[in-house]
């Protein structure tokens, strides 16, 4: 038995949520708070798992609550309840760098609201469990991965082979979902000032919210970073941020590599953009001279395009579990024996460091 916490001033928004909530196979304590001050006392008398927030709030902000919250209790989850705008969407990245561990978008009208709980119940399943929901039909095993203690402990550094195998790379494509924006700005805000290797990245959000990621992670990083755009050349130095909505993909002509966005293909595995999409294009073009990295998130995206990759001869790496706010993606890339090295952040860091 879990204990959520709902807090809105909109009680409209908290019955819906708590409709939502009724969808989960076991019985739940749900309180509800109209404000944060009540939240805040509700958190301090009762051990909660999970607190779905807003951000527009009488006496405090969702930002604001957040700190509280994890002040309380760290092991609280929190996920904000977002609405679906470019301020909403700098708001949403300020809270998952605050500890929000996710986000989900705010119904503008009542027929958004079924596909509003729908959404929010499989989060909370995902938060609770960490078990398949997006991807029932994968026929990867249920035991945990078997993972060489060569690549979990690296305790006497990177090994050299990975080193070679990532210096022959032209690119590197990231694929990354739940828990992703922060991790994201870890690794760019860490990496050498001269690192020069072209970065592609796919994290699953909305439109507003990847050009809002693409441009915090710029100020924060003081590197190049940007909405990826139709027909631009792959340039050295730069990180590309595929753009919500759209599919990411890479494709040489003359001998130059060059963007390309595919608006009018379906989703892949409930994705737009997908990380497998953008792992299979690599694959195809770079072949062996291109390093794929799957990170933390929901679901199977990015496991087959990853396979692809390797299957290619290109370095692929998973998130190590420990380090993931979410280990779905990553254990399914392992799991399907796409990943050659399963490294935490730090680890992955400290890797592209060596170039």
């Amino acid at each position: 038995m879990k204990r959520i916490l709902i807090v809105d001033d909109s009680e409209l928004m908290c019955e819906v949520i708590k409709g939502a909530l009724r969808g989960l196979e076991e019985d739940n304590i749900v309180f509800v708070a109209s404000n944060p001050l009540i939240a805040i006392r509700k958190a301090r008398l009762f051990n909660i798992d999970l607190a779905l927030i807003d951000y527009e709030m009488p006496y405090m902000n969702g930002i604001s609550l957040i700190s509280y919250l994890k002040e309380i209790n760290p092991l609280t989850k929190i996920v904000m309840v977002s609405a679906y705008t470019e301020p909403g969407a700098q708001i949403t990245l300020e809270a998952l760098a605050k500890g929000a561990i996710d986000y989900i978008l705010k119904p503008s009208d009542k027929k958004e609201f079924e596909g509003f709980k729908k959404d929010l119940l499989e989060k909370v399943r995902w938060i609770f469990t960490e078990k398949e929901f997006s991807c029932k039909k994968s026929t990867r095993e249920k035991t945990e991965p078997k993972i060489s203690s060569y690549f979990e402990c690296l305790k006497a550094g990177i090994p050299n082979y990975l080193v070679d195998k990532l210096r022959e790379s032209k690119v590197i494509a990231i694929g990354i979902s739940t828990g992703g924006p922060p991790v994201l700005e870890k690794i760019f805000t860490n990496l050498k000032k001269d690192f020069s290797i072209p970065i592609l990245v796919v994290q699953h959000m909305p439109p507003a919210f990847t050009k809002a990621l693409a441009e915090r992670l710029c100020k924060l990083s003081q590197r190049q970073v940007k909405e990826a755009e139709d027909g631009e050349r792959v340039e050295n130095g730069v990180i590309y941020i595929a753009k919500g909505g759209v599919h990411l993909a890479v494709e040489k002509i003359l001998g130059k590599y060059y963007i390309r966005l595919l608006e009018n293909v379906e989703k892949v595995n409930s994705h737009k953009p997908s990380c497998d999409i953008l792992f299979s294009s690599v694959a195809e073009w770079y072949g062996k001279n291109a390093t794929g990295i799957i990170m933390t998130g929901m679901g199977c995206d990015g496991a087959n395009g990853l396979l692809e990759m390797k299957n290619q001869g290109a370095l692929t790496i998973a998130q190590s579990k420990e380090s993931c706010a979410v280990f779905g993606m990553p254990r399914v890339a392992i799991e399907k024996g796409a990943a050659e090295a399963v490294l935490s952040v730090e680890e992955i860091i400290k890797l592209l460091n060596e170039v």
